[in-house]
């Protein structure tokens, strides 16, 4: 005998079965929430393995869309005061000029997300009906804004902003570490930079050889050298022209000689020394020993007196007051090495600088004078006149040689 089902066992099928329509829904929303979350921690994990700024941004960009059906997508940071579009149409933002009662003011100033249903938008944001906007927080700071939007009204809930929000906090921390990398690797670049004019100043003083045992040493070990020319100029009459000048054509007229001068010592290999007053020292042969260290001397000391020679025709057109040079060559053993600790000096010791001295302070006026030592290392490359022993201070009778010219 069968029974017919009654009004109250129909209700409770009816409720059972509303009850697991919204038990799967329930699953279905749960599953699409945790869906989403992974696709989160994915993103997350894609970003925070770079510290390029702009690489972050493309994954974002590229990898979020699913995430919230964006048209538009843009993160506006405060380092900058500018937007940058990471999908969609790009727009040109500048957040110094967004209204304060805005909802981009709003979100950075609130630190809340502002989700926008239809059309209230700022300025070329007003064609998006609906707009997520999330600050960009990170260890208290807002950083920015970035911004989700679409054209269909009420495309967003609650549940997008809280995904939205989740993406948001891996985004701020992945642009706060690329933010810090940028300042290392600026701080970086600043000490290198100081690093090298250390360095080029250094080098302005001390040979590279000399400069780089400096800085891996802190000190530098005196060098003996066995054959070395040191070389010598100063101009006669020194003082009583620089009386008749101003200080500046002064200084102008040194600084016009001895630049040049540093030109030619570069050219041939020579170390310059000093300089004081108007003398001028430099070396062959040092750091790097030379086995020609006497005729580059001499080589260079030529091209010098020329060029003094051509500056005097000139002072003499203008009738402007010129100097004459006097240039004395010796050769022979000396020690080198660097004395000061804040000012540092490459300098030379030795009978050799001595004798140098005084072959320029007792030599002829333009001439290249040089002593015995030195003529027999060149005197079969130059044409030199013997000018016979020549009384020095402190040194006696001095053999000494003119450099006429090349043979």
């Amino acid at each position: 005998m069968s029974h017919a089902p009654t009004m109250g066992n129909r209700l409770e099928d009816q409720d059972r079965e509303e009850l697991l329509l919204t038990a799967r829904s329930l699953l279905a929303e749960a599953q699409s929430l945790s869906t989403r979350i992974a696709a989160v921690n994915e993103i997350a994990t894609a970003i925070n393995r770079t510290l390029d700024i702009d690489l972050i941004f493309r994954v974002v960009g590229k990898q979020a869309k699913w995430l919230l059906d964006f048209e538009h997508c843009s993160i506006c940071l405060h380092s900058t005061n500018s937007c940058t579009t990471l999908f969609g149409k790009p727009i040109n933002l500048d957040i110094t000029s967004l209204p304060e009662n805005g909802p981009i003011k709003k979100a950075v100033k609130t630190a809340q997300p502002q989700l926008i249903h239809e059309g209230f938008g700022a300025g070329v944001l007003s064609n998006y009906a609906s707009q997520i906007i999330i600050p960009l927080a990170s260890e208290g700071q807002v950083l920015g804004t970035i911004i989700f939007a679409t054209t269909k009204p009420h495309s967003y809930n609650q549940e997008d902003v809280r995904i939205g929000y989740l993406l948001a906090l891996q985004v701020s921390s992945a642009i706060r570490n690329a933010e810090r990398f940028q300042e290392i690797n600026k701080l970086y670049a600043e000490l290198d930079a100081e690093k090298h004019k250390s360095d080029k100043l250094l080098l302005n003083v001390l040979p590279v050889d000399i400069a780089n045992e400096l800085k891996i040493n802190g000190r530098v070990e005196p060098v003996h050298y066995d054959n070395v020319s040191v070389l010598f100029t100063d101009f006669k009459g020194f003082t009583q022209l620089a009386e008749k000048m101003t200080p500046r054509e002064l200084v102008d007229e040194l600084d016009c000689c001895f630049s040049y001068f540093d030109q030619v010592v570069d050219k041939y290999g020579l170390e310059k020394l000093k300089t004081i007053g108007d003398s001028y020292m430099c070396a062959s042969g040092i750091p790097k020993p030379s086995p020609t260290h006497a005729l580059q001397a001499v080589y260079a000391a030529l091209e010098i007196l020329q060029f003094m020679e051509l500056r005097k025709l000139h002072k003499v057109y203008e009738k402007t007051p010129y100097w004459d040079i006097r240039i004395g060559i010796h050769s022979g053993p000396l020690l080198a090495g660097v004395i000061g600790n804040k000012k540092f000096a490459y300098d030379v010791w030795g009978d050799t600088v001595n004798t140098a001295s005084r072959m320029e302070s007792s030599g002829v006026p333009g001439n290249v004078n040089i002593s015995h030592t030195t003529f027999e290392l060149v005197k079969d490359v130059f044409d030199c006149e013997y000018r016979g022993k020549v009384s020095a201070k402190n040194k006696g009778e001095l053999d000494m040689y003119l450099v006429r010219e090349l043979k």
